[in-house]
């Protein structure tokens, strides 16, 4: 049987068969085809002086695969004319205000490069996903406005999202009905277009939930993916200042270099940091020299015959290298290289630094549009196992120089779903007649009824953490775990309808482990199907022990009936933050948070409350209002039944509704739940089992004191006594404090951590920070600087200058040296430059200490949980406010200088205790100081170095404002870090 590999990295261009030995055939209008048993792959073939080679034949070049010589099948040339109409997507990630304006700088010339006909250009950004300012049009005043409105620095994310409903608004109209908002007809080539467009938001969107992906990369692979659709090929220019640092972020690369060259697209990447290649490189030449420098202060030139030896080492720096810079280690695929320089490699594009000049590479690139080749071959591997195979392509022939793409993914064939790399085993476990079913795992799916989008239903997998094995770092006082689940759904004959995957690495303190064992890693999404019979395919893989499981469980749709229904109920686990603009069609959306479901039926004693959710359906047709009552039951036996406030809607709306148990009422044993719905003489019911553990007596009392206190958060409360039988040992006077209390949760913000816990999270927050620096390595980074200045206050910032430095921190002590000014190598440090230099208080646990330290007496509130930007988790936030009498922050320069007050927000991993951002503005500065405001913000990550995750700065900005309303802004990146370690010594040759 013929197999078709999906490549996730070529483009799929049906080739023509040729014999061997004559050159290619030529073709100017090449289709999209998929075909079977086949790698097909584009080439860019010039020669010395770059012009375009039109003869190549099979046996000028050699191409290989993971390092085997293949042969070719097929090769052709493909040719077209400039005035073909070529799709250009300007993306601009989220900037600081002097990125920002050098950006605009940089699309202009770009724009004043490029051919005047025969290019439409879309404008989009990333801002928490994919937001379309411009749909593609050739209109150079149009797409100047997108720009300017795309990286404005003056609008809120939330302004910028209203900036992008409209055009976005467009694109939807044009999809899904042929016509523009006002009604007027669009071609059939634009309808596409429009379609392709409104898939790649929406597939954006999807892959910083699945992946959690930083936003710029799941809108660079959601374009790669669909623009797959539109024939040709198609250019993306990313703007960027560069990736946060993320282990996962090669095999993301590799993920949209695979995606793109199958689609026929190219990546530029426009970094606004990118360092010149020299000083990157030369990272560890550069510590090296540190030393030899030491070494020649220390060990005086010799003289008489040992002169001419040359020694360029010597016992100084061997002594000094060994306990300083031993050795430096690094993580992941050549890490001396930019993931984005790759990127733009494979992809046929071309990485380019802002100061670079423009003109060559889009030269280059528009050559490169209208004359390249198309090459094909057999595979020699044509197993889906998921692993990357290297492509290479050599010259035989003399003077050819050839660029190509890197290689692909081999995954199962494409069948409408993306298939990703890390799910390949999962799918094998699948294939396997006895299923493995470790480690443990719950998977179901929740039908929750007819909803605007359909008939809307709930795939939910939980792996209990316990399930997972996880990595100490006793150094870092950290447990991780990283987990990939997967589940699709089948239809009666056998055809995958929807298929999810979510790849979820996680961090724990050390301290918290034992009680994280407890927790689950849930996937959840909701799809439409109709009535019938399905199966869930549902697969767990534990990144850490490589053990894969999997399960098939059958479930029914069934048809819809008149009246009122209510669909499943499910125990709550809890609510996570998410913003409006995410997904909003989610059904387990609760307020402005989302449901996150407990598939175990276990409650621990002592819980305080259990919650279930569940969506009720009245009956559009009914004239009487809908009741809705719970009953709960204990052994069959009815302990109460009371009825539930439902609120009042105007048609047939279905209401997503939860209800609380204040379960420190219930003594342990196995209970039900049944939610029952009447309305018109019809009655729907649906019931969960559950159980709470424990003794076979719970001794406790109720949450808060009373049904009263109780009903102060909720619509409605009751309350009825527990059968006698379970409370015969009770004194008569303890009896009223076990009453049964039902709380009606209102639909409002996720809720905010008692008083009791908000100390706990500062607790650990405090402890967690105070022993930051003790917890870092010896390392070095670069340590990128960007100064703007707005010099009228007014948002308008000039770029001042660039500086790239060498962090190096060894023994809790930073020290720095320059390996850049605006580019240009250079020796000259902060201290040399002639202009001030507005310095920060500390990345790297000081900011921290000043926050943290007890003698602060620092002031915190709670302020609301909000969801990490890759959707990876919650963090919660929190005010904080330090006296100036308490402060030990000082200000100014010279003998310029005053203590102040100061206030911010921190942003807490409760999982870890890890400030993941903190924001600081300095109070109190006397008006006859020279500054009139001063602010900080750090954000932290984690930073994988020699297989070791570390909670290390990526980012930061220090901005002062003087009281000629000039504003001096620092933006710094920290980047390419190594650790320094002991496992190898340099050794003196005699």
């Amino acid at each position: 049987m013929r197999r078709f590999v999906a490549l996730l990295a070529v483009i799929l261009l049906a080739p023509l068969a040729y014999p061997q030995t004559t050159p290619a055939t030529t073709s100017q209008n090449p289709s999209i085809i998929t075909n079977v048993d086949e790698v097909t792959l584009d080439l860019v073939v010039r020669n010395k002086k770059n012009g375009p080679i039109l003869d190549l034949k099979p046996e000028d070049i050699d191409v290989s695969e993971s390092g085997s010589t293949v042969k070719l099948t097929d090769l052709r040339l493909v040719t077209g004319q400039v005035g073909t109409d070529h799709l250009v997507t300007l993306l601009f990630d989220r900037l600081d205000p002097s990125a920002a304006t050098n950006a605009r700088d940089i699309a202009s010339k770009i724009l004043k490069v490029m051919p005047a006909s025969g290019f439409s250009y879309s404008v989009m950004n990333v801002y928490g996903r994919l937001q379309l300012f411009q749909e593609f049009t050739a209109d150079r005043t149009a797409i100047g406005k997108a720009i300017n409105t795309a990286t404005s620095v003056e609008s809120s994310d939330k302004e910028k999202s209203s900036e992008a409903a409209l055009p976005e608004k467009q694109i939807i109209a044009e999809a899904q009905t042929g016509a523009d908002p006002s009604g007027a007809r669009v071609s059939a080539n634009e309808r596409s277009v429009a379609q392709v467009i409104l898939a790649a938001l929406q597939e954006s969107q999807r892959i910083v939930q699945d992946q959690h992906a930083q936003p710029a990369l799941a809108g660079l692979l959601a374009l790669a993916r669909t623009e797959r659709k539109i024939s040709g090929r198609k250019i993306v220019i990313y703007f960027t200042e560069g990736l946060r640092s993320d282990p996962n972020n090669r095999d993301m690369v590799r993920l949209i270099a695979g995606a793109a060259n199958r689609s026929g697209v190219s990546i530029y990447v426009i970094n606004k940091d990118a360092l010149d290649t020299r000083a990157m490189q030369g990272l560890t030449q550069s510590a090296v020299v540190g030393a030899v420098r030491l070494y020649n202060i220390q060990n005086p030139q010799p003289t008489g015959p040992a002169a001419q030896i040359p020694v360029p080492y010597g016992p100084g720096m061997i002594t000094m290298e060994n306990s300083l810079i031993d050795r430096l280690q690094s993580d992941g695929l050549d890490e001396k290289r930019d993931p984005l320089v790759d990127l733009a490699a494979d992809t046929g594009g071309a990485f380019i630094a802002s100061e670079d000049n423009l003109k060559k590479p889009f030269q280059q690139l528009v050559a490169d549009l209208t004359t390249y080749y198309e090459a094909s071959y057999i595979p020699a591997n044509l197993d889906f196992d998921g692993q990357f195979r290297p492509i290479a392509v050599k010259a035989v022939r003399e003077g050819l120089k050839i660029r190509s793409r890197s290689g692909y993914f081999a995954v199962p064939p494409d069948t409408g779903t993306v298939v990703r790399p890390f799910e390949a085993p999962m799918m094998k476990a699948l294939a396997e007649a006895q299923l493995p079913a470790e480690p443990k795992f719950r998977s179901r799916v929740l039908r929750l009824g007819d909803l605007p989008g359909g008939d809307e239903n709930e795939l939910v997998v939980e792996v209990p953490v316990s399930e997972l094995e996880t990595r100490d770092d006793v150094n870092s006082n950290l447990y991780s775990l990283h987990g990939s689940i997967m589940g699709q759904v089948k239809n009666e004959a056998g055809a995958v309808i929807e298929h999810f995957s979510e790849d979820v690495p996680r961090h724990g303190s050390l301290d918290s482990k034992a009680s994280a064992q407890s927790d689950v890693v849930t996937m959840q999404r909701h799809f439409t199907a109709g009535p019938g019979e399905y199966v869930l395919e549902a697969a767990v893989l534990d990144r850490n022990s490589g053990k894969v499981s999997a399960q098939r469980v059958e479930f029914e749709i069934p048809n819809a009936t008149s009246g009122p229904s209510l669909s499943d109920v499910t125990l709550v686990q809890r609510m996570i933050p998410t913003p409006p603009d995410v997904d909003s069609e989610e059904p387990m959306r609760y307020g402005s948070g989302k449901v996150i479901p407990d598939l175990s039926g276990r409650v621990a004693h002592g819980t305080k409350q259990i919650s279930f959710f569940f969506l009720v359906h009245p009956d559009a047709d009914a004239k009487e209002p809908p009741t809705l009552e719970m009953e709960i039951l204990k052994g069959g036996e009815t302990v109460t039944q009371v009825p539930l406030t439902l609120r009042t809607t105007n048609g047939p709306v279905s209401v997503p509704y939860m209800a609380s148990i204040q379960s420190g009422t219930l003594p342990s044993g196995d209970y039900s739940v049944v939610e029952r719905l009447t309305q018109g003489g019809k009655t729907a019911e649906h019931e969960v089992a559950f159980r709470v553990e424990g003794p076979e007596l719970a001794h406790a009392t109720e949450p808060g004191g009373s049904a009263e206190s109780a009903a102060s958060n909720g619509d409605a409360v009751t309350a009825s006594d527990i059968p006698s039988s379970d409370l015969s040992s009770e004194r008569e006077e303890d009896q009223k404090a076990h009453r049964v209390v039902i709380t009606t949760l209102p639909a409002g913000t996720v809720p905010a951590p008692s008083a009791d816990e908000l100390q706990a999270i500062i607790a650990n927050a405090r402890k967690r920070a105070l022993d930051y620096a003790k917890t870092l390595p010896n390392f070095v980074c670069v340590e990128v600087t960007n100064r703007s200045v707005d010099a009228a206050g007014n948002g308008k910032w000039k770029h001042r200058d660039s500086l790239a430095e060498l962090l190096r921190y060894h023994d809790n002590e930073e020290s720095r040296s320059t390996l850049e000014i605006n580019g240009r190598r250079s020796n000259l440090q902060r201290a040399e430059m002639n202009t001030s230099w507005p310095l920060s208080v500390g990345e790297f646990g000081a900011m921290l200490n000043l926050v943290f330290q007890p003698s602060s007496k620092t002031e915190f509130e709670y302020r609301e949980a909000a969801t990490r930007e890759d959707r990876s988790g919650t963090v919660q936030v929190l005010t904080y406010r330090v006296l100036r009498d308490n402060a030990t922050i000082t200000l100014g320069q010279g003998s310029d200088q005053v203590g102040v007050g100061f206030h911010g927000l921190v942003y807490i991993d409760p999982a870890t205790g890890g400030v993941q951002r903190i924001t600081m503005q300095a109070d109190g500065l006397p008006k006859t100081f020279s500054m009139s405001a001063a602010a900080m913000t750090v954000d932290y990550d984690y930073v994988a170095i020699a297989g070791r995750d570390y909670l290390l700065p990526v980012r930061s900005t220090v901005s002062l404002q003087r009281h000629h309303k000039a504003i001096e802004l620092n933006e710094i990146t920290f980047q390419n870090y190594r650790r320094f370690a002991s496992r190898s010594k340099i050794k003196l040759l005699q």
